[in-house]
Protein backbone atom coordinates (compact mmCIF):
# COMPACT_ATOMS: atom_id res chain seq x y z
CA UNK A 1 0.00 0.00 0.00
CA UNK A 2 3.19 2.52 1.09
CA UNK A 3 4.52 1.63 -2.75
CA UNK A 4 1.04 2.41 -4.34
CA UNK A 5 0.92 5.81 -2.42
CA UNK A 6 4.45 7.17 -3.27
CA UNK A 7 3.53 6.13 -7.10
CA UNK A 8 0.58 8.40 -6.77
CA UNK A 9 2.44 11.39 -5.60
CA UNK A 10 5.33 11.01 -7.96
CA UNK A 11 2.41 10.79 -10.71
CA UNK A 12 0.83 14.10 -9.21
CA UNK A 13 3.94 15.65 -9.92
CA UNK A 14 4.01 15.12 -13.68
CA UNK A 15 1.86 18.11 -15.21
CA UNK A 16 1.49 20.35 -18.25
CA UNK A 17 0.26 23.77 -17.86
CA UNK A 18 0.33 26.51 -20.38
CA UNK A 19 0.41 29.63 -17.81
CA UNK A 20 0.71 32.73 -20.50
CA UNK A 21 -0.17 32.84 -24.58
CA UNK A 22 0.02 35.93 -26.36
CA UNK A 23 -0.77 36.59 -30.10
CA UNK A 24 0.39 39.23 -32.05
CA UNK A 25 -0.55 40.12 -35.68
CA UNK A 26 2.63 41.55 -37.96
CA UNK A 27 2.44 42.20 -41.73
CA UNK A 28 -1.10 40.02 -41.92
CA UNK A 29 0.55 37.29 -40.01
CA UNK A 30 -0.80 36.22 -36.49
CA UNK A 31 2.55 34.98 -34.29
CA UNK A 32 1.99 33.07 -31.11
CA UNK A 33 4.24 33.44 -27.98
CA UNK A 34 3.61 31.28 -25.18
CA UNK A 35 4.95 30.24 -21.79
CA UNK A 36 4.00 26.10 -20.90
CA UNK A 37 5.53 24.35 -17.57
CA UNK A 38 6.55 20.66 -18.36
CA UNK A 39 7.28 18.37 -15.62
CA UNK A 40 7.62 14.74 -16.53
CA UNK A 41 7.02 11.58 -14.81
CA UNK A 42 9.74 9.91 -13.02
CA UNK A 43 8.70 6.84 -15.71
CA UNK A 44 8.89 9.18 -18.63
CA UNK A 45 12.33 10.64 -17.46
CA UNK A 46 13.73 6.61 -16.60
CA UNK A 47 12.93 5.47 -20.05
CA UNK A 48 14.24 8.46 -21.64
CA UNK A 49 17.57 8.07 -19.87
CA UNK A 50 17.26 4.53 -21.85
CA UNK A 51 17.69 5.89 -25.13
CA UNK A 52 14.16 6.67 -25.66
CA UNK A 53 12.94 9.91 -27.24
CA UNK A 54 9.47 11.76 -25.97
CA UNK A 55 7.76 13.65 -28.59
CA UNK A 56 5.51 16.46 -27.55
CA UNK A 57 2.59 18.17 -29.38
CA UNK A 58 1.61 21.99 -29.32
CA UNK A 59 -2.12 21.03 -30.57
CA UNK A 60 -3.80 24.92 -31.97
CA UNK A 61 -6.76 25.63 -33.13
CA UNK A 62 -8.94 28.87 -34.31
CA UNK A 63 -12.57 29.11 -34.48
CA UNK A 64 -15.03 31.67 -35.61
CA UNK A 65 -17.52 32.05 -32.92
CA UNK A 66 -21.41 31.40 -34.05
CA UNK A 67 -24.29 32.30 -32.03
CA UNK A 68 -26.85 30.05 -33.26
CA UNK A 69 -24.54 27.28 -34.66
CA UNK A 70 -21.46 25.56 -33.20
CA UNK A 71 -17.97 27.28 -33.76
CA UNK A 72 -16.78 26.76 -37.49
CA UNK A 73 -13.21 25.52 -37.49
CA UNK A 74 -10.63 28.01 -39.62
CA UNK A 75 -7.46 26.55 -38.91
CA UNK A 76 -5.22 23.90 -36.93
CA UNK A 77 -1.47 23.57 -36.51
CA UNK A 78 0.44 20.83 -34.42
CA UNK A 79 4.25 22.17 -33.41
CA UNK A 80 6.08 18.98 -32.16
CA UNK A 81 9.01 18.86 -30.74
CA UNK A 82 11.37 15.54 -29.73
CA UNK A 83 13.00 15.66 -26.38
CA UNK A 84 16.28 13.01 -26.33
CA UNK A 85 19.01 12.03 -23.85
CA UNK A 86 22.54 11.46 -25.15
CA UNK A 87 24.00 9.48 -22.75
CA UNK A 88 27.21 9.24 -24.11
CA UNK A 89 27.37 13.17 -24.41
CA UNK A 90 25.10 13.86 -21.50
CA UNK A 91 23.27 16.26 -23.59
CA UNK A 92 19.64 16.84 -23.82
CA UNK A 93 18.14 17.33 -27.42
CA UNK A 94 14.92 19.03 -28.14
CA UNK A 95 14.42 18.99 -31.88
CA UNK A 96 11.67 20.89 -33.53
CA UNK A 97 10.02 18.30 -35.85
CA UNK A 98 8.05 21.02 -38.37
CA UNK A 99 11.11 22.42 -39.21
CA UNK A 100 14.02 20.81 -38.07
CA UNK A 101 16.08 22.51 -35.99
CA UNK A 102 17.97 21.55 -32.99
CA UNK A 103 19.49 22.57 -29.89
CA UNK A 104 21.35 20.26 -26.90
CA UNK A 105 21.27 21.47 -23.53
CA UNK A 106 23.48 20.27 -20.25
CA UNK A 107 19.96 19.23 -18.45
CA UNK A 108 16.97 18.73 -18.28
CA UNK A 109 15.54 21.48 -16.45
CA UNK A 110 17.18 23.82 -18.92
CA UNK A 111 15.94 22.14 -22.24
CA UNK A 112 12.33 21.92 -20.39
CA UNK A 113 12.36 25.52 -19.99
CA UNK A 114 13.68 25.85 -23.93
CA UNK A 115 10.72 23.53 -25.15
CA UNK A 116 7.98 25.63 -22.84
CA UNK A 117 9.08 29.29 -24.10
CA UNK A 118 7.06 29.74 -27.64
CA UNK A 119 8.61 33.09 -29.44
CA UNK A 120 6.85 34.28 -32.49
CA UNK A 121 6.06 31.12 -33.95
CA UNK A 122 3.54 31.66 -37.05
CA UNK A 123 0.57 30.39 -36.60
CA UNK A 124 -2.54 32.10 -38.76
CA UNK A 125 -2.56 34.17 -42.21
CA UNK A 126 -4.99 37.24 -41.93
CA UNK A 127 -7.12 36.49 -45.00
CA UNK A 128 -8.35 33.71 -43.53
CA UNK A 129 -10.21 35.46 -41.09
CA UNK A 130 -13.36 38.13 -41.70
CA UNK A 131 -13.13 41.61 -40.23
CA UNK A 132 -15.99 41.92 -37.94
CA UNK A 133 -16.42 38.12 -36.39
CA UNK A 134 -15.35 37.12 -33.01
CA UNK A 135 -12.29 34.19 -33.12
CA UNK A 136 -11.18 32.32 -30.49
CA UNK A 137 -7.51 30.66 -30.30
CA UNK A 138 -7.05 27.34 -28.35
CA UNK A 139 -4.09 25.59 -27.43
CA UNK A 140 -3.09 22.16 -25.53
CA UNK A 141 0.31 20.56 -24.55
CA UNK A 142 0.34 16.32 -25.15
CA UNK A 143 3.16 13.75 -24.65
CA UNK A 144 2.32 12.08 -27.79
CA UNK A 145 1.95 8.12 -27.22
CA UNK A 146 1.99 7.07 -30.47
CA UNK A 147 5.54 8.47 -31.25
CA UNK A 148 6.90 5.60 -28.59
CA UNK A 149 8.12 2.43 -30.16
CA UNK A 150 5.59 -0.53 -30.57
CA UNK A 151 6.23 -2.11 -27.08
CA UNK A 152 6.19 0.82 -24.87
CA UNK A 153 3.31 2.64 -26.73
CA UNK A 154 1.05 -0.54 -25.58
CA UNK A 155 1.97 0.05 -22.14
CA UNK A 156 1.97 3.93 -22.18
CA UNK A 157 -1.99 4.00 -23.59
CA UNK A 158 -2.93 2.49 -19.85
CA UNK A 159 -0.40 4.09 -17.82
CA UNK A 160 -1.10 7.57 -16.14
CA UNK A 161 3.16 8.42 -16.18
CA UNK A 162 2.57 8.78 -19.93
CA UNK A 163 -1.12 11.07 -20.33
CA UNK A 164 0.84 13.88 -19.80
CA UNK A 165 -1.84 16.83 -21.44
CA UNK A 166 -2.85 20.46 -20.24
CA UNK A 167 -5.81 21.77 -20.18
CA UNK A 168 -7.01 23.39 -23.27
CA UNK A 169 -6.12 27.23 -23.11
CA UNK A 170 -7.97 29.99 -25.02
CA UNK A 171 -8.34 33.57 -25.44
CA UNK A 172 -9.84 35.67 -28.38
CA UNK A 173 -8.08 36.70 -31.43
CA UNK A 174 -7.57 40.50 -31.80
CA UNK A 175 -8.51 42.05 -34.55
Amino acid sequence: MLLSLSSNVASAEARFEISEVKVNLVDKVYYLSAQIDYELSDKMMEVMHKGVPVVVALDIEFLRSRKYLWDEEVAQLVQRYRLEYHALTRQYLVTNLNSGSQHSFPTLEVALALLGTVVDLPVLDKQLIEEKERYVGLMRASVDVAELPTPLRLRAYFSSDWHLTSEWYSWILPN
